[in-house]
């Protein structure tokens, strides 16, 4: 809450994950050896008064973990909505990994130049590394496809829960460019980060793509630590 409210007056839009909008009750008993907030999604809301805002709900699961966005009042938003990336047969576990169903939300918003995409993904984990896999490939793929699609300025932003040299990472990169390189960024993790200071823990995880027609204007990885993940900064115009 101290970041957002640090932050609200300087920023436009807001893209999360890992929110959740369920009771408390629910949230204890599917976490119980865990301090998770359950409302999250709508104690944000409460924060941010000059935004309006919108939680990736999964029909089947209206309590699970998922994605939300908020956008400031005057922001001109053409559109907010999301689809399922990847959905297992039924939740699967293999070993430790456990594969649940993950969710891409967008944003369109009008520019002078036309519609601007905004896309927010938190991207499949197996508690394992965060390498190459098929339902990772797969996931990359179908992405790419609906940013293929959209004929326009472009961004996608959120946790990848991906090394940068995966094959994963490179399907999303082409045709766009991903500013933790350009800007060689050597970390997108905080302290927080229980293997922050494992020297074979890789801390990278989060990304922002953007097609070449967006003009970056500031590009940085805030110093705050509001997670175990650094929070991305971007200003742009087309």
């Amino acid at each position: 809450m101290n970041f957002l409210g640090k932050y609200s007056d300087k920023t436009d839009i807001f893209c999360l994950q890992e929110i959740r909008n369920s009771t408390q009750e629910i949230t204890d008993l599917r976490h119980p050896d865990e301090h998770i907030y359950g409302p999250l999604f709508e104690k944000i809301s409460k924060q941010l008064i000059d935004f309006e805002g919108s939680f990736a709900y999964f029909d089947e699961d209206k309590d699970k973990m998922s994605l939300a966005s908020f956008w400031r009042h005057e922001v001109p938003l053409k559109k907010v909505e999301d689809f399922i990336v990847y959905q297992p047969a039924q939740p699967k576990e293999t070993g430790s990994a456990v594969f649940t169903a993950r969710k891409l939300q967008y944003l369109t918003i009008d520019s002078p130049k036309g519609e601007v995409l905004i896309a927010n993904y938190h991207g499949l984990w197996n508690n394992g590394p965060k390498t190459d896999t098929p339902e990772r490939i797969d996931q990359s793929k179908k992405i790419k496809s609906f940013l293929d699609g959209f004929n326009g300025p472009k961004i996608i932003c959120g946790d990848f829960n991906l090394l940068p040299e995966t094959e994963s990472l490179a399907i999303l990169e082409r045709g766009m460019i991903n500013l933790i390189e350009e800007y060689d960024i050597q970390s997108t993790r905080t302290p927080l980060y229980r293997k922050y200071s494992d020297p074979d823990s890789p801390n990278f995880a989060d990304y922002i793509l953007v097609s070449p027609d967006i003009k970056i204007k500031k590009f940085e990885v805030l110093p705050d630590m509001a997670s175990d993940h650094s929070a991305l900064y971007l200003e742009f115009g087309t």
